[in-house]
Order: C-alpha cells, then sequence, then structure tokens
C-alpha cells in the first residue's frame, strides 16, 4: 500500500514538474519572440482632377510633400497606386497621410494594405 501510494506521488510530482517546464517554455518564447511589424508598400491616391500625367501627377506630389513615392499602375475608377521608398510602417506613414489629405489636388490617399477575410457565422 505505501508501494502504491508513494508510484501516485512521484506520478504527480512528475505530472507537475512537465506542467511548469511546458509554461516555462511557452513563457520564454512569448517573451523571446519579437512583434512584428507590417511595412505599408504601396498607397492608393485619388486626385480631384484626372490627370493627363497620373506618374507626373504623383512625383510632383511626392516632392512636395516629401515621401519617396513612384507611381505605379492605374487601379481605375481615378484610383492610382504609388509605391514607398523605403516602406513605412503604419504610424510613421500616417502623419504624411493627414498631410497630404489636405492638399488641394487629392480627393483621397490611404495605405494600401493587405485584408484578409474571415468567415462569418
Amino acid at each position: 500500500m505505501l508501494n502504491r501510494g508513494m508510484k501516485l506521488l512521484q506520478r504527480s510530482v512528475l505530472s507537475l514538474s512537465c506542467v511548469m517546464s511546458i509554461t516555462a517554455c511557452a513563457t520564454a518564447t512569448a517573451e523571446s519572440t519579437p512583434v512584428r511589424t507590417a511595412m505599408v508598400e504601396r498607397v492608393i491616391v485619388q486626385f480631384k482632377t484626372t490627370p493627363a500625367a497620373p506618374s507626373q501627377a504623383v512625383a510632383e506630389l511626392a516632392q512636395r510633400h516629401q515621401l519617396g513615392m513612384a507611381f505605379d499602375r492605374e487601379l481605375g475608377g481615378g484610383f492610382y497606386i504609388a509605391d514607398l521608398s523605403p516602406p513605412l510602417t503604419a504610424s510613421k506613414l500616417q502623419p504624411y497621410l493627414a498631410k497630404i489629405a489636405l492638399d488641394p489636388t487629392v480627393a483621397s490617399i490611404e495605405a494600401d494594405l493587405v485584408m484578409q477575410t474571415m468567415p462569418s457565422q
């Protein structure tokens, strides 16, 4: 009977030890894994009037607001994709977007973010 109690105690201690080790590993991994910040590589621009040369209009806009931005392609409906060089984090890009949105030639500007669909119930 004493032998059976010892085995049960040993198994309990071993189980508790395993749980604590797994918890410690998971915590260490979570703490040591750096948080990756998504970089914005493109913006979507819409001008108030359709430019004759969109690449020139984007270049002039970039120069006025001192932002590394170059025309990539027309998206359609008066929207244009411009590449950022270098890519910026959303928090660093936001002040630029707010300033450019006030430009008299710009109807709208926003970061071109990757959207992911989520299932609905």
